[in-house]
């Protein structure tokens, strides 16, 4: 496994560091970054985490420096490079197969299978299975992974011809 993506981490923040980090000719220390986002540098330690697994950004001494291959790239193409990285990371290796079994699954059975498997960590309880949800619902319907029915709560993979190579 690659690494756990955190689910809270929201796509817009991971944007931001890139192109805070573009303005910055591609590097710059954590401090200078806190200064730019009016975060401590505490708070920004697991945005840049999720930036770390997807492979954005390398961090040394305090120092991130942006990936070459983002350099030139702008929000559709980033978004696209953060679907590709997700796909190939828990817990979206998961879900996908999970979803893929049953061609359909609600929000409580995702979130069950995921808790059982050690994929999620969130608390087993009503306020784990709504922040589950809405944080996959940020994630994914934004990235187009997944689709959301909400009058019956039911997720489904979308685009399959791009997840699963067919339609």
């Amino acid at each position: 496994m690659k690494g756990l993506f955190p689910l809270n981490i929201k796509i817009g923040q991971i944007q931001g560091i890139i192109s805070i980090l573009k303005e910055y000719n591609g590097e710059i220390s954590l401090q200078k970054l806190s200064d730019e986002v009016l975060e401590q540098a505490d708070d920004l330690v697991n945005i840049l985490q999720a930036c770390k697994l997807l492979g954005f950004v390398k961090i040394n001494k305090g120092e991130i420096r942006l990936n070459k291959k983002l350099e030139e790239k702008n929000f559709h193409e980033i978004n696209a490079e953060i679907k590709k990285s997700l796909l190939k990371m828990e817990p979206f290796i998961e879900i996908i197969k999970v979803i893929r079994k049953n061609n359909k699954i609600t929000t409580t059975e995702l979130f069950q299978d995921l808790i059982k498997k050690g994929v999620i960590t969130y608390r087993d309880n009503l306020s784990g299975i709504e922040a589950f949800k809405r944080d996959l619902l940020v994630i994914s319907i934004r990235l187009e992974i997944l689709v959301y029915d909400h009058e019956n709560d039911i997720w489904k993979i979308a685009g399959k011809k791009d997840l699963l190579g067919k339609d």
